[in-house]
């Protein structure tokens, strides 16, 4: 018997035609899962597992000791038919070798970047819409770097060395990067409780990319019900924004430590049934996934106990 645990679902989950109306549910070696999305620009997902399961396209199981979490990745219903074209863009550094980048829309998650004599793939999380392509020369051969816009509206970069073969420097996907002088400032919509924004500096450092800072801003700043500060608290815990954390709590627990009170948390639970100031945390051990419950006592907008 497996366990899955489903994680930020946004939708209507049945299993063997079964509405699962929990967080988690068990099931045997071979089972079927339906998904519905609350979004109806989404389509639905339907998947069958025979023994152990494993990657697709539209539906990830990440292990977890003998258990898995779920996520469901939908895709949007499709507007109109792909076209076979391709998109392919030739850099002619001057004195250098040249290099061609391909992107088949037939094929739209991978991008090949290639000189006569070598070949690197890159892979996105998407279909690519259009690609900026350039070369920085630097005494050590050359940084080749790859801004890609892709269908779901987020940003790919990467950034590739080269000096007689490729080296992968950099590959992320975020929603906005700008170019500085000194390095990236790559920005992440966490679309959580506070709509918070993290925004990072990158610097290339001799042979890889650094993280050289990191803050956050909210996109809302207005003043939350009680009801939602333990999420603020809990996602703020968990992407590392510690003021933000401390502002959530009352004087005489804004000295202590978080990650003391919670662990090593691996996710929020976003149970289909939701219970005011009761929040359920999703852990990992080599023995698998098991959950904590905890309640919160809220009063003039700041947390005063944690049970």
């Amino acid at each position: 018997m497996t366990k899955l645990y489903f994680d930020n679902s946004q939708g209507m989950i049945l299993v063997d035609g079964t509405v699962c109306r929990e967080k988690t549910t068990v099931v045997d070696n071979s089972f079927c899962i339906q998904y519905i999305p609350f979004d109806s620009n989404f389509l639905p997902i339907y998947c069958a597992v025979r023994g152990k399961a494993s990657l697709y396209e539209d539906i990830l199981f990440i292990r977890h000791g003998k258990d898995y979490i779920v996520r469901f990745c939908p895709q949007k219903k499709p507007i109109h038919c792909q076209s076979t074209l391709y998109l392919q863009k030739i850099l002619e550094p001057n004195n250098s070798t040249a290099h061609c980048l391909t992107c088949h829309i037939e094929d739209g998650y991978k991008m090949s970047v290639e000189t006569q004599n070598e070949l690197i793939t890159l892979e996105t999380p998407c279909k690519v819409i259009d690609v900026k392509f350039s070369c920085i020369p630097i005494s050590s051969g050359q940084l080749i770097c790859v801004f890609a816009q892709l269908e779901n509206c987020k940003q790919y970069v990467a950034v590739l060395h080269y000096k007689d073969d490729y080296t992968l420097l950099l590959d992320i996907c975020c929603d906005e990067v700008f170019v500085e002088e000194d390095g990236l400032r790559v920005c992440d919509y966490l679309r959580d409780s506070l709509n918070r924004k993290c925004i990072r500096k990158l610097s290339f450092c001799g042979d890889c990319f650094a993280e050289q800072s990191r803050h956050f801003e909210n996109v809302c700043s207005h003043n939350y019900i009680d009801e939602i500060l333990p999420y603020v608290l809990l996602e703020s815990a968990c992407y590392g924004d510690v003021d933000c954390a401390r502002n959530c709590l009352c004087p005489a627990l804004k000295n202590c430590d978080i990650r003391e009170i919670f662990g090593d948390f691996v996710g929020i639970c976003d149970c289909l049934d939701y219970n005011p100031y009761c929040v359920t945390l999703l852990y990992s051990d080599c023995e698998g996934l098991y959950t904590k419950t905890f309640r919160f006592e809220v009063a003039m907008g700041k947390i005063q106990k944690i049970k």
